[in-house]
């Protein structure tokens, strides 16, 4: 009887992550790790079960992710077979929560290359929805996915300055910037809005990413409010193309579902 493996990793306290999911990261850091080589057949939906303490349907799930993310596929007859190591599948499920948020920011690293305070001309003003004249502090960011050569994106965040203390003097960290925040000094975050829409890399963003000047990326925006309303802080992060891809997936209703009704 195969050895059972040890408990599935939860990396998030505090954050309920689906089982499936846990299981699917597993199978790609074991797809990785050379257990399971590119072109070899991955064990039969019941041996995975087994092997990871979980049911068959928390198995088909997790496949179901990593055929979404191109990490395997699968035949009748031939079973699932592994496609590629997930090093160049850096997909995150869709971010609809501040729950989601917090995964993702804790699957990445943060590398701090640059501290400084900025004053907001016409042009920082209208990105970060503030006054002209209005002081920040500004830190500059590449964000990196652990065991990954290239970094994922460029980040430049913007804190009031009342709250530039809650980071501290670290060149690394996981934890996200906004829950310093609110574990120095007392402040809620209870709205997170975001914007996405397209840009080109800059020459630093280019030269700190490893990219190429005027590459296509995807430019989010994200505005950390808190109780009040007031922006407490500004993320905003560019992907050079090929580098980030955020899945979601949408059902449409059916006729019985949402009530419609045919003559």
């Amino acid at each position: 009887m195969p050895r059972a493996e040890p408990a599935l990793e939860r990396p998030f306290d505090g954050v309920r992550q689906p089982l499936y999911l846990s299981l699917a990261r597993a199978l790609m850091q074991d797809i990785d790790k050379g257990r399971y080589a590119v072109g070899s057949s991955l064990p039969p939906e019941d041996s995975l079960a087994q092997r990871y303490g979980v049911s068959r349907h928390t198995v088909r799930q997790a496949l179901r992710e990593l055929k979404d993310d191109g990490v395997v596929w699968s035949r009748a007859g031939i079973g699932t077979m592994v496609r590629a190591r997930s090093e160049t599948a850096r997909f995150f499920s869709g971010i609809r929560t501040i729950s989601d948020l917090l995964q993702f920011v804790e699957a990445t690293e943060m590398h701090v290359i640059a501290r400084g305070e900025v004053v907001a001309d016409a042009e920082l003003a209208a990105q970060l929805y503030c006054p002209v004249g209005q002081a920040w502090s500004e830190i500059t960011i590449l964000r990196k996915v652990p065991q990954q050569a290239l970094p994922l994106s460029y980040l430049q965040v913007y804190l009031r300055p009342q709250y530039a203390e809650a980071v501290g003097p670290e060149k690394v960290f996981t934890r996200p910037i906004y829950s310093m925040v609110e574990a120095r000094f007392g402040v809620r975050i209870v709205e997170v809005r975001q914007e996405i829409t397209a840009a080109n890399m800059t020459r630093p963003m280019a030269r700190a990413l490893k990219a190429k000047e005027g590459q296509a990326a995807l430019r989010i925006a994200r505005y950390y409010l808190d109780r009040t309303g007031t922006i407490v802080e500004v993320g905003i992060g560019h992907y050079p193309s090929g580098r980030y891809t955020q899945r979601s997936r949408f059902r449409a209703q059916s006729a019985e579902s949402d009530g419609s009704r045919h003559g």
